[in-house]
């Protein structure tokens, strides 16, 4: 199905990277449409400085498809009066508890990874000696296939969770360094009507 010249043609037009004709927006410019307050900071802060949970999921879904090259420019359409600095500060709040937790989360796949290797090394040299010692296969076998569980999940914790947290790391950055502009959309809205 997929070796077929038809398909292939196809493949390159939906996965081509060039915009539409009619499409204006880049891949790293986010618009975002604001009824209220809420749909922008939690209603449970009292202080306005928490940030929605739909509107961070939205924002952090749509980044993902930036292009790494280009800065994240994020475009809240709204007729609420919002102040762009409040909003940049709440962004920037949010990205940095975010942040905190992925940083330790690396740490703690790193701290894993490491202990399972050793546990890994420990039983193969438990292998070795009782293989030395006595000739009894139910034991080097059960310790062998602990040996290789915990050598298979160090290598599992390391080299294919750890990438995985370490690109939401740098996707912070990016959402965190990301330039944001408020457009007052009631002089659009009065010019449809």
């Amino acid at each position: 199905m997929f070796w077929n010249k038809h398909n292939k043609e196809i493949d390159r037009l939906i996965l081509n990277n060039t915009p539409d004709d009619n499409s204006t927006d880049s891949p790293s410019e986010i618009n975002v449409k604001i009824f209220n307050r809420e749909q922008l900071f939690s209603t449970y802060s009292y202080s306005g400085d928490k940030l929605n949970n739909e509107f961070s999921e939205y924002i952090f879904g749509k980044a993902k498809d930036a292009p790494i090259k280009d800065r994240i420019k994020i475009k809240i359409h709204t007729e609420t009066d919002l102040d762009a600095g409040e909003v940049q500060q709440t962004l920037k709040s949010h990205c940095k508890s975010e942040y905190a937790e992925s940083k330790k989360q690396v740490k703690r796949i790193v701290l894993i990874s490491t202990i399972m290797t050793i546990l890994g090394i420990l039983a193969l040299t438990a292998l070795i000696l009782i293989n030395h010692f006595t000739d009894n296969i139910y034991i080097t076998s059960i310790i062998e296939i602990a040996a290789w569980v915990f050598i298979w999940e160090a290598v599992d914790f390391f080299f294919l969770q750890r990438p995985v947290v370490k690109g939401k790391c740098i996707l912070i950055q990016r959402i965190y360094m990301s330039e944001i502009e408020i457009c007052k959309d009631s002089d659009n809205e009065e010019l449809q009507v």
